[in-house]
């Protein structure tokens, strides 16, 4: 089994990494990898509408390098720090143009695990963790029940000293682990 974790952080080792990692480790998945979208580029979706008939994106870019990972794996946790109330600029580029291909393609990650993660200084939480499982909802994954796994920070390594959210985000990781070895015996 594989699990794939989606930063939408453009802190590669910052509050969100470090909650993914959580998630990801209490998962007991044999195969984990992280992505940083901020090493990837991932233009905005222009709305031209090509991908429902082409089944390709034009954008000439590095979305279906992630688009290959997750389809590659059996679940993906996304985490977002929250910027002006919501996702990052990021992950909202990667949604936007990953959902409307991944749409036209048949729903590619149907039946896989999913997991949302936001982590905030003070307010944001909800919106942005909220927009995240819609995400996975439209991709018609399986979403196990854990919580609102957030956390609040701010600076680097503010999120370790939230010890709810650290442990809600290892809740997360367990909870996605075990759906994944119940769901691969059937």
């Amino acid at each position: 089994m594989k699990i794939v974790g989606i930063n939408g952080s453009p802190r590669k080792n910052g509050n969100t990494h470090f909650l993914l990692k959580k998630a990801i480790v209490a998962s007991k998945i044999e195969k984990k990898k992280i992505i940083h979208l901020a090493d990837y580029d991932i233009q905005p979706c222009n709305a031209c509408g090509k991908c429902w008939e082409t089944k390709k994106c034009l954008i000439d870019d590095d979305l279906e390098k992630v688009i290959n990972e997750i389809a590659d794996s059996d679940a993906v946790v996304i985490g977002s720090p929250v910027y002006y109330g919501t996702i990052s600029a990021q992950l909202k580029a990667f949604i936007d143009r990953s959902g409307e291909l991944l749409g036209a393609r048949g729903y590619p990650l149907k039946g896989k695990i999913g997991g949302a993660i936001s982590v905030a200084r003070r307010w944001g939480h909800l919106t942005t963790w909220t927009m995240i499982l819609v995400y996975l909802m439209e991709m018609r994954m399986i979403l196990p029940g854990t919580g609102w796994n957030a956390a609040t920070g701010m600076k680097p390594n503010d999120a370790k000293k939230d010890y709810e959210g650290v442990e809600r985000a290892e809740e997360l990781g367990v909870a996605i682990g075990n759906l994944c070895r119940t769901l691969s015996k059937k």
